[in-house]
Parts: C-alpha cells; sequence; structure tokens
C-alpha cells in the first residue's frame, strides 16, 4: 500500500511539472541576502558600585605594597597584615584555580563564617569576572552584618590572569584531572633539583628543575596555550613558583602552581612514581667507619647549630637569604652546585663538619647529591650532611623546623 502512495505522487508531481503548474522553486539567497550569522551575546555585566570597585591594577599595587619581590609561597602570604582576598565562588572552582593568597567562602556560605573575616584589614571579594554576581552579593551581605571596609574586585580571576599572573590549584581538583584522564590535557613539571625528581615524583610530571631552567625549557609544550601546573617540596618551596614566573615570561597563558606538591599528595596516599616507589635502592656509596649519616635529623640540626661548631651553608636564593638565615651560615644558591660544581665544591671547607639546609628540604638533597655523586671530589673527615626537613626561618636567625 506504502509504495503504491508513493508512486502516485510521483506520477502526479510528473504531471504538474509537465503542464507547468509546478510550484516555482526559489532561487538561493544572493549573499546579500543571507541571514546573518548568529552571534551569542556577551554575558551581561553586573552594576558596579563605584564606592567598592577595587580595579585588579589596585589589587596589584597592594601586592606590591605588601610582598615586594617576595615569592607568594604560603609563609609570605601569611604575614599579610594589610589585605584579605576572598573567593567567593563555588569551592570546586576555588580548587581549579585561586587567585595566591586567597581564602574560600562560597557566597552562599558567607553568613555562616563571617568570623572569617577581619575588622582590620581591607576584605576584597572577587568571582569569576565582569557578569559573576557573587562577589557583589557578598559584600552586600558583609555589608549588612556591619562590615565596612570591604571592596570588589570585579574583574577578579579572569583578569588577573589576563595581566599575566598564575594561580593556585589544589590537590583535589589536580586528582581530577588525573581521573580524567585524555579529557584533560595538561602539562605537569617538578621544579625540583633533578636527583629528588629521580626518588620520587607525581606520575606523569617532567623534570624542569628551576635551575636548569633554561637548558630544560625545550620540555613545555609548544603550544603556549596548554594548561601548566608546577610543584615542588611543598607550601614553602619557592621553586615551583619561580617556575610558573618564568613560563609566563614565555608567553603561556594558562600558568598554575600546585603549591602543596610532593607532600600532600603523598600524604593523600596518592600513587608517586621514581626509585623510591619502584623498590629501586641504589648502590650504597662506600663510607668511612664511623662516617655521619647522610640526612641530619631535626634534633641533631638544632644541637649542631646551638654548638656553633659546625658550617652552616644555606643553598636558597640570595634574597631568601637576606630575608632571614641562620646565624654564621654561608648563601651558595644551589644553582651554582649545577652551573660549576668543581668551583663550588672548592668553597666548601673541610677542617669542620659541613650542613646543606635549604627551605624544605629538597634544594639541599639536590646540591648533597650533586656533591656525594662525583666520587672523591669532595672529601671531608669531620661529615658532610643536610637537612631534609621544612624549616622557617626569622629575620634575627630563629628557626623552627616542622
Amino acid at each position: 500500500m506504502k509504495m503504491r502512495f508513493f508512486t502516485g505522487v510521483l506520477v502526479t508531481c510528473s504531471l504538474l511539472f509537465v503542464s507547468g503548474c509546478a510550484t516555482p522553486q526559489k532561487a538561493p539567497p544572493s549573499a546579500a541576502q543571507a541571514p546573518a550569522p548568529v552571534v551569542a551575546e556577551a554575558p551581561k555585566q553586573v552594576p558596579q558600585d563605584p564606592a567598592l570597585r577595587i580595579t585588579t591594577a589596585e589589587v596589584k599595587a597592594l601586592f606590591a605594597q605588601e610582598f615586594g619581590d617576595k615569592t607568594l609561597i604560603k609563609e609570605t602570604l601569611e604575614k599579610n597584615t594589610r589585605f584579605l582576598l576572598v573567593d567567593v565562588r563555588p569551592k570546586v572552582r576555588y580548587e581549579e584555580g585561586h587567585v595566591p593568597g586567597a581564602i574560600s567562602i562560597p557566597t552562599p556560605m558567607l553568613e555562616a563564617n563571617l568570623d572569617k573575616l577581619p575588622k582590620d584589614r581591607l576584605v576584597i571579594f572577587y568571582c569569576g569576572g565582569l557578569a559573576c554576581h557573587l562577589s557583589p552579593e557578598a559584600a552586600e551581605i558583609a555589608k549588612k552584618h556591619g562590615f565596612t571596609n570591604i571592596k570588589v574586585w570585579y574583574e577578579g580571576e579572569p583578569q588577573w590572569v589576563k595581566d599575566g599572573g598564575y594561580l593556585i590549584t589544589e590537590t583535589p581538583h589536580l586528582k581530577r584531572m588525573f581521573d580524567a584522564g585524555d579529557k584533560e590535557v595538561f602539562a605537569l613539571i617538578d621544579s625540583r633539583p633533578p636527583l629528588v625528581h629521580r626518588k620520587s615524583f607525581i606520575p606523569g610530571s617532567v623534570s624542569i628543575p628551576k635551575v636548569l631552567f633554561e637548558q630544560r625549557k625545550g620540555l613545555l609544550p609548544a603550544d603556549k596555550n596548554t594548561l601548566l601546573v608546577f610543584y615542588c617540596g611543598g607550601h614553602h618551596c619557592e621553586l615551583s613558583h619561580e617556575g610558573a614566573v618564568e613560563a609566563i615570561k614565555m608567553g603561556y597563558t594558562r600558568v598554575r602552581v600546585y603549591s602543596a606538591g610532593v607532600p600532600e599528595w603523598s600524604k593523600q596516599n596518592y600513587a608517586l612514581w621514581g626509585n623510591e616507589a619502584s623498590g629501586i635502592v641504589e648502590a650504597p656509596k662506600t663510607a668511612a667507619p664511623g662516617a655521619l649519616p647522610e640526612v641530619i635529623s631535626p634534633e641533631e640540626f638544632k644541637k649542631a647549630v646551638a654548638s656553633g661548631q659546625v658550617v652552616l651553608i644555606d643553598v636558597r636564593s640570595e634574597r631568601e637569604f637576606a630575608a632571614g638565615h641562620l646565624p654564621g651560615a654561608v648563601c651558595v644558591p644551589d644553582g651554582e652546585f649545577y652551573k660549576d660544581l668543581a668551583a663550588t665544591i672548592a668553597k666548601l671547607p673541610t677542617d669542620k663538619r659541613v650542613i646543606l639546609y635549604c627551605a624544605t628540604g629538597a634544594r639541599s638533597a639536590g646540591a648533597f647529591f650533586a656533591v656525594t655523586d662525583e666520587p672523591g671530589a669532595y672529601k671531608n673527615p669531620h661529615g658532610f650532611q643536610y637537612l631534609n626537613k621544612a624549616i622557617s626561618i626569622a629575620a634575627d636567625g630563629s628557626f623552627t623546623i616542622e
């Protein structure tokens, strides 16, 4: 039945066409008549209150006044007495990437967390840009509860990135990217010394130590829009932040720092690769009878510092050293151990016990193994060790070991 109907339709159409009664076909529209392409409207920007507005340039000026040229590690950020950045986006967005030093209080949760807002500092709310309503809403909630020293950074996180800033990413988001597999395209960069990377590293990361950045920067992706995530030895480690800054100078547009680094990744029992994870034990070096262990314990380190009878080598940068170092310490930045090892070894004394230290143990370990991996290059009968712990040093030389 269906076939007969279809045939009948064809016959009827044919007769109509022959008799000249067919419906005329419309000519295709000319270029001038072609419908205009549909252009998506830009999100409507939220109204701005001039009394509350703070610009990205003003935020960056606050950073410069408070931090100067210091690296934005946790220790530096915690000393901020001038202002507080509050990221009011959903927590998942904060974990993905937030401005250094910002805390997370999503707008719907602000009233329940007003005790986290200081009244002796400027409070700056920000979210996802000029079309995001969350930051002005948060400001209204704060005003309603008596807060007066507040600002809204309407441009927020997008403009911070556009103006050459990097973001901090948190462990949950990095783990989500790993779990997403091929759906997430990113490059993970280990900024620690190469010998430290070899022992243990986050899977898939490439070793581009800060001290060898110029030599190894060619390992970065050719596409400057690729997401880069730098990490090192934890919140007190500067290397990842410094690597991120170098990548931005090269033109990379999506740069983040996994500030928590290897310590937090390991604490969560997430997989690590490298010699330690693989069970590879390097052949022990021949040590003289009664030789001291390579790694000095925190207790022994404190005793050694108090005795004043050891040589302390601070392998951090000269800027870090100037901000605060242990009494009597000598600054020999770890980069020197890689640039000219023989010349650097020649600077190390042999008449006293020598102990290397840095901020987290990563740089001191790298420098230590750079020396000891050259058999016979440095002989010190009094001992040669390094501290493999995070250490915070005040301007007066006092310190705490974590």
